[in-house]
């Protein structure tokens, strides 16, 4: 089957294109599909939350969310989002949360699937955190926590702080990754408190998996996300997870923590401005759910199939 795609960029380590690039990588590895240039060569398109071009072939689109931050204007960002659902033959959720979101905002599509975001496990099984941690990492002595985000105020940095130095144990360590900390995340904690607390900055995929690898526990208290890519490599690379009840991301852990709080209505809110939480508010799961990148691969494929 040949695929043209939309708005794909393979070289980009974003959520939505780093997973649409383990996912066609399988598929072509398993000699499902090629990827086209030419529209016209296709027989199905592929669209990751936009269109690029006017649609030619039947098209599937793979949402990532849509916008509904009160403090910008979400009617303009979701424009395009908008019509490329109108226009898809298929529309592929990433969660359940997601699905109704999309559906009080955009109406309901005549042909929509629900397919989490799957890890590789191949890939995680393959990294050994040896060639991608630094010494000071690699000989920690202390328990490892860790999170990993492209920080924004909804991510809530500084409840993730919170949660680790109210329930880690005393000699733990907690990591952080990714882009966009500032000075005002890390603020009010005590000298002693913050020596148990490492920001590593952006780290580049291998390292990422090696930390988790290296992690007892990983910590994603972000309200109202959607189906977070650090989750399921996290969870795949054997930790616990600490998640939110808001949004989507309890939908995909199988072993952890999850903090609940007030159900959300899905109308446009200052999404910027998270409410506090309250980690004695909680439930634990453990439950049989897995997935992979190879069964994650099998469902798009089949949605594919039949848009022939």
């Amino acid at each position: 089957m040949n695929i043209f795609t939309h708005n794909f960029n393979p070289n980009s380590n974003s959520g939505p294109n780093k997973f649409t690039r383990q996912l066609f990588a399988h598929l072509i590895d398993n000699d499902k599909v090629n990827i086209v240039n030419n529209q016209q060569a296709a027989d199905v398109e592929f669209c990751l939350i936009q269109q690029s071009a006017s649609k030619v072939k039947p098209m599937l689109l793979r949402l990532d969310g849509i916008w509904f931050n009160s403090d910008q204007d979400y009617n303009f960002q979701n424009a395009p989002i908008k019509y490329a659902y109108d226009n898809a033959d298929a529309v592929v959720f990433q969660s359940e949360f997601n699905k109704i979101l999309t559906e009080k905002w955009f109406g309901k599509h005549k042909n929509c699937y629900i397919i989490r975001n799957a890890p590789d496990i191949s890939y995680v099984d393959s990294i050994n955190p040896e060639d991608h941690l630094p010494e000071l990492i690699l000989r920690e002595k202390r328990e490892i926590w860790s999170c990993a985000s492209s920080w924004r105020p909804h991510k809530r940095l500084k409840e993730n702080i919170r949660y680790f130095l109210e329930y880690a144990p005393q000699d733990a360590v907690l990591h952080i990754a990714g882009n966009g900390a500032i000075e005002h995340d890390f603020a009010g904690w005590s000298t002693d408190q913050f020596k148990r607390i490492k920001y590593l900055g952006e780290l580049d995929y291998p390292s990422l998996i090696s930390l988790y690898k290296k992690s007892s526990t990983f910590i994603h208290l972000s309200y109202l996300d959607h189906c977070p890519n650090v989750v399921v490599d996290a969870q795949s690379a054997g930790c616990k997870i600490v998640c939110s009840s808001s949004g989507g991301t309890s939908e995909i852990v199988n072993n952890g923590i999850v903090i609940n709080e007030d159900e959300w209505d899905y109308s446009p809110l200052k999404l910027y401005h998270p409410p506090v939480m309250d980690f004695d508010n909680c439930v634990e799961i453990c439950s049989q759910f897995n997935s992979s990148i190879s069964e994650c691969s099998k469902s798009y494929y089949k949605v594919m199939r039949d848009l022939l």
